[in-house]
């Protein structure tokens, strides 16, 4: 684990301050729980509140790519993007299924062919895959995802765009 920890540290290092050059996207690694090995998310400020310490709950729109004991025991890691409590996010009047719609149907021809995707869940995921890997792999194809995130980012940025209060 700690292994896939330090490589999710170095995509973090590595990308973050290009994409908030280029994107506004911050790319920071953070603890969740008591995971032995903290998830990397990839989010804009006004999206969400994640990257906020003092919150009390999680609202808000954001990308996780992570590992888990039983991901790795099946050579696999995960990633979505979550929509959570999308009706408290300030600054926006947002319906999460409405949202969650919107998105997917907007995004589904260009992830179709992510690893082991899946746009079938409730308005609090809006995607979420998993990917065979191994440590060998593990960091071009964080590589990949954090890409494939980027690419899709807009879609996010024009529907909030869409729904100011």
């Amino acid at each position: 684990m700690e292994q896939y920890s330090r490589i999710l540290k170095k995509q973090e290092h590595h990308h973050a301050s290009n994409l908030l050059k280029k994107h506004r996207l911050l790319c920071k690694q953070l603890q969740y729980g008591d995971e032995t090995c903290s998830p990397l998310y990839l989010a804009k400020p006004h999206w969400t509140n994640r990257f906020d310490h003092k919150r009390e709950s999680t609202i808000g729109i954001f990308c996780s790519i992570w590992v888990a004991p039983t991901l790795l025991k099946k050579k696999q890691f995960a990633y979505n993007i979550h929509a959570k409590s999308l009706q408290k996010l300030p600054g926006y009047k947002l319906t999460p299924k409405i949202f969650a719609n919107d998105f997917r149907s907007l995004v589904k021809a260009q992830v179709s062919q992510w690893p082991g995707i899946s746009l079938d869940f409730g308005p609090s995921t809006l995607l979420q895959g998993k990917e065979v890997c191994d440590l060998n792999s593990f960091n071009e194809k964080v590589e990949e995802r954090i890409f494939g995130f980027v690419d899709i980012h807009e879609y996010i940025d024009n529907l909030l765009e869409n729904s100011l209060s």
